[in-house]
């Protein structure tokens, strides 16, 4: 039991370290008071350039896969790891190291789906590059496709409880992100009326 908090607590420290605030020490800018208002890969991008969004994306896509590989190289039960996927993302979403304001979670979510498993992976790109082509909005493709990766999770794992948490996770990312997508549904519908 001990060993299985200490691996939470690991998860959601880990989450702690955002790339965003990284950035800003290297750039001596706070980018997020500035655009989106917020620390994350495409805020960075759109204030400090591609460089910089290059260096968030990276380190926060890292953090998320170096927590699920070493869980999973340690031959940690599903469920502890799904729990620990839910623990990176939030403490992205809201690290205590800097006052529970961190970003959207995006990269640490991929980076927890890629080291979660390949057919994840594989249907996150195909999901998210046919439905951003389709539609033209790289949100609508990316929070179009995501639900979709409960069932692939369940395929892969047969644990209803692991489940189950990975599918509080895809929650919590439409709620961090449903400012972002409602804004994107009404530009692509509002485009496509006129």
């Amino acid at each position: 039991m001990i060993v299985k908090l200490i691996y939470c607590i690991f998860a959601y420290l880990m989450g702690n370290i955002l790339g965003g605030k990284a950035v800003c020490k290297i750039y001596k800018e706070d980018f997020s008071k500035k655009g989106s208002f917020n620390i994350g890969a495409r805020n960075a991008g759109r204030i400090l350039g591609p460089k910089a969004f290059l260096f968030v994306a990276t380190l926060d896509v890292f953090k998320g896969f170096f927590v699920i590989i070493i869980l999973k190289l340690l031959n940690v039960d599903i469920r502890v790891i799904a729990l620990c996927a839910f623990l990176v993302v939030l403490g992205h979403i809201k690290p205590i190291i800097f006052s529970f304001k961190g970003g959207k979670g995006v990269a640490t979510f991929v980076g927890v789906v890629i080291a979660l498993s390949p057919n994840l992976i594989f249907i996150l790109i195909l999901g998210f590059l046919l439905i951003s082509f389709l539609l033209r909005s790289t949100i609508l493709g990316f929070y179009s496709t995501i639900p979709v990766l409960s069932f692939i999770f369940y395929l892969d794992t047969r644990s209803y409880v692991a489940t189950l948490l990975f599918l509080i996770l895809i929650i919590m990312m439409f709620y961090v992100g449903y400012n972002d997508i409602k804004k994107s549904f009404c530009k692509y519908f509002l485009i496509k009326r006129i």
